[in-house]
Parts: structure tokens; C-alpha cells; sequence
């Protein structure tokens, strides 16, 4: 009786995409490309290019994570359900994801903005992020990727 009062219980149903990884492998392309063309605006000093850009690139950035949350780390979760050691190295990759999105965010959050002059430190922490972030892109590619199969 009443049973439309009973909360139904989620279930996450992620299904098995054959084009994902490749997605992925593009996405890491156009960031590399949108990474390079930050780089040529700054040697040209152009300062509102570099702001652009960098807006770009967060745009590009937080779909990718998010994609990649949604699709990639809840399927390889279910799948790998049964599996301790798999499901620590998702976990771990999952738990660096959000601290590198944390503060890549951060920094573009902060050099978008319109007064914030792109400076020294700017160039060293724009330079320690593309480093933390290619390295992301082939431990991902390396390690990760290769998990999601079918």
C-alpha cells in the first residue's frame, strides 16, 4: 500500500562507449593545442590573447574532467567491482584528478581575471601546471585508458 512513498534506490547505469577513449585522446590533443597557442601569445606579450585563452582553456578542461567522471570512472568502477587492487588505482586516479582540477582552476580562476597581471609567477605556475598536466594526459593514456575495455 502506498508504495509510490518509497524512495527507489539509484543505481548508476554507466554504459560501455567503444568511442570514449578515443574522445579522450582528442581532448588531450586540443588541450595540448590550446596549451601551445597560451604559450605563443605570451611570447608575443599579447596579454589579452593569453587571458582568452586561458578561458578557453578551463572551458575545455572542466568538460573533459567532467566527462571523464561521469563516463570513464563510474564504469570502470562497476566493472572493476570485484577487483581491490583495480579499484584502489581508479580511486587514486580519481582522488589526483580533483586535487589537480582544484588547482588549475584555482589558477585560471585567478589569472582570467581582467587587473591580474601575468608575471613571473605567472609563468612559473603556468609552467608547473602544463608539466602536472602532461603528465596527467600519459599516466592516463598509459595506465588508465587501457582499464576500459569490454
Amino acid at each position: 500500500m502506498f508504495s509510490f512513498f518509497k524512495k527507489k534506490k539509484s543505481k548508476i547505469d554507466v554504459p560501455y562507449d567503444t568511442k570514449l577513449i578515443k574522445k579522450f585522446h582528442k581532448d588531450h590533443e586540443k588541450l595540448i593545442k590550446t596549451v601551445t597557442k597560451i604559450s605563443n601569445a605570451m611570447e608575443e606579450g599579447d596579454t589579452k590573447k593569453v587571458k582568452s585563452l586561458l578561458s578557453q582553456l578551463k572551458t575545455e578542461l572542466l568538460g573533459h574532467f567532467m566527462e571523464e567522471d561521469i563516463k570513464l570512472y563510474r564504469y570502470l568502477k562497476k566493472y572493476y567491482v570485484e577487483e581491490d587492487d583495480i579499484t584502489k588505482t581508479i580511486t587514486m586516479f580519481e582522488e589526483s584528478i580533483k586535487d589537480i582540477q582544484k588547482d588549475v582552476v584555482s589558477f585560471l580562476d585567478h589569472y582570467t581575471k581582467e587587473n591580474t597581471p601575468l608575471d613571473k609567477k605567472f609563468d612559473e605556475q603556468f609552467n608547473a601546471i602544463v608539466n602536472a598536466l602532461g603528465t596527467r594526459i600519459r599516466t592516463e593514456e598509459n595506465n588508465l585508458y587501457t582499464l576500459y575495455i569490454h
